[in-house]
């Protein structure tokens, strides 16, 4: 994601100082290291260990600390019902098999009107993937439509009050573009 991508879904998530956040899907830490920065107390989940590690090597280089767990996404028992006070992913819902169980995890975990911020490969960036297979495909993430997104945060009991288009798809179909999405925790 671009810097001005990453600051615009950052923003969605309010002030930081104090809060509690959940950075799912942590990947290399980037996120959960400008969330410490920021003030909050960071708790950082990711599926792959050699991801967890370059996490904590990124923490440890920017003189930050806070939690990193090795985990399934969808595996957040260690953190009790409503102590989060925001919760981001930047890519990470795009590889989970069982999108709406992660979601109902995130919203046990989330304080009530809490944000939960969303950032996904445009669904309309495989409308635009050349027929031709690269070695880049295999790395490509998941593309979710905007209708299982929505629909699996709406069943879980969230408000989605923001989609944001950042990137447009490029015109070679390698650079799908990003949505990101907020949706704020409601019903129980």
């Amino acid at each position: 994601m671009q810097d001005s991508t990453a600051s615009q879904a950052h923003r969605l998530l309010g002030p930081l100082t104090g809060r509690r956040v959940l950075d799912l899907g942590c990947a290399g830490g980037e996120a959960a290291v400008a969330f410490a920065q920021g003030g909050a107390t960071v708790l950082a989940v990711d599926d792959t260990a050699e991801r967890v590690e370059a996490t904590r090597a990124l923490a440890e280089r920017n003189d930050v600390r806070f939690e990193v767990h090795h985990a399934d996404l969808a595996e957040l028992a260690f953190l009790r019902a409503d102590s989060i006070d925001a919760a981001y992913s930047d890519g990470a819902l795009a590889e989970v098999a069982d999108l709406a169980r992660v979601v109902r995890q995130v919203h046990r975990v989330l304080r009530q009107g809490a944000p939960f911020v969303i950032v996904l490969p445009h669904p309309f960036g495989g409308y635009a993937v050349p027929s031709v297979p690269t070695l880049d495909d295999a790395h490509r993430p998941r593309v979710r439509t905007f209708t299982e997104v929505f629909t699996e945060l709406v069943r879980a009991g969230y408000r989605v009050d923001t989609l944001l288009e950042p990137e447009l798809p490029s015109s070679d179909g390698r650079d799908p573009g990003v949505t990101i999405l907020r949706a704020r925790k409601e019903g129980v």
